[in-house]
């Protein structure tokens, strides 16, 4: 059905032609009338244009913001392309769904105005618009490309309280299911966020200036560390990591990365020219983190080395009534520290071809703290 333009012209172009532009013939020449009547066919619409949106100067036809209506018509018909589609499971053994894209359809808007321009100008009243497809960004194609396990690594965490165990659970959640694009970066702290009760984080262990202390969101650097090697393995480009003041027992030195919002961050980059999945997946106090992609060239090991031992000095003696009399106990046990070495060896067809120094980490001893009820000798 037939429709005037001022019905399909975007309110913001409408203000565009009545406000800032000025029709070229509008104030400098008078206007004639003429009941010349163009017809444009675009995506199965008709729109007709007269007098006075078409008008006659020194013999010759003009619609008046021809390039605002133009612009009209294409957003009146655009089909924005949709990309395909990814649901995805971390329990199920593929814990990918995939649904196809859907192609798109727009009007060729510069060859419009010129069709409009040279119908005007031989006063042929029906135009026809040329219609481009737009193909979607994303298509099952590339998905299902991009869904070869890279990589994986898994740390546990049998002994952790209830309130770590959360902390992990809930963290993983929030890592599990990101899409990166080509070139895009991770960040950690971003995509987790603030570490607060009101979030459902809890307060348990966390390492602070060498000492383990009570703090919201411990638990939260043993899946930064995991996905940290997950992404190593996978071959990913790590752009920033910390590692802890203290030696954790779920990865070897060197290879942890402390988080610590708004401080510390894990940071890598999609440098593999395709898409990249991260599944996170807790069960049976393990945490399991693999990284999908398309199918590398290249395999990757983990190496630590450590430089040095640092030992532990004497513990931290506090006095502590509650116990048996004449009992003493490690209420926090000592730790050595280290100095150590992260490398990357990088292998093609099980051929080491080259390996690469991560990081220098230094990591302090821990002391440990004894509690006592009996009398101490005096010195």
């Amino acid at each position: 059905m037939a429709k005037r333009i001022c019905k399909i012209v975007p309110a913001i172009i409408l203000a565009g032609i009545f406000i800032c532009i000025k029709p070229f013939s509008a104030v400098a020449y008078p206007l004639f009338g003429t009941d010349f009547v163009l017809t444009i066919q675009a995506m199965g619409r008709t729109y007709e244009f007269c007098y006075p949106e078409i008008d006659e100067y020194r013999g010759e036809l003009y619609l008046k913001n021809a390039e605002q209506v133009v612009d009209g018509i294409y957003y009146d018909t655009l089909k924005k392309p949709i990309d395909a589609q990814v649901r995805i499971n971390p329990e199920n053994e593929n814990p990918f769904t995939l649904k196809k894209e859907t192609i798109g359809k727009c009007i060729d808007k510069e060859d419009l105005l010129y069709k409009i321009q040279t119908s005007l100008a031989k006063r042929q009243g029906i135009v026809k618009a040329k219609n481009i497809v737009l193909k979607p960004e994303i298509t099952i194609e590339k998905l299902q490309k991009s869904t070869y396990r890279r990589a994986f690594f898994q740390t546990a965490y049998p002994y952790s309280s209830q309130e770590r165990k959360n902390n992990i659970k809930l963290c993983a959640e929030f890592i599990g299911g990101v899409m990166l694009m080509p070139y895009e970066e991770f960040s950690f702290n971003q995509r987790v966020g603030e570490r607060t009760e009101e979030r459902g984080f809890q307060s348990a262990k966390v390492i602070e200036n060498g000492k383990f202390i009570d703090g919201i969101g411990g638990g939260v650097c043993q899946v930064s560390s995991t996905l940290y090697n997950a992404v190593l393995l996978a071959g990913l480009k790590v752009t920033e990591r910390h590692n802890h003041s203290m030696l954790v027992s779920y990865v070897e030195p060197s290879f942890d990365a402390m988080v610590s919002y708004g401080y510390a961050d894990l940071k890598f980059i999609n440098d593999t020219g395709g898409i990249i999945f991260l599944i996170a997946s807790v069960k049976d106090d393990n945490i399991l983190i693999s990284v999908y992609g398309e199918k590398p060239k290249y395999s990757y090991k983990r190496v630590s080395v450590v430089k040095q031992e640092i030992a532990y000095g004497e513990p931290e003696r506090v006095f502590n009534g509650e116990i048996q009399q004449g009992e003493e106990k490690f209420l926090v046990y000592p730790k050595k520290g280290a100095v150590s070495e992260g490398y990357l060896e990088k292998y093609l067809d099980g051929v080491l071809i080259s390996s690469s120094k991560l990081s220098l980490d230094k990591y302090k001893a821990l002391n440990g703290v004894v509690i006592y009820n009996k009398s101490e000798p005096i010195s």
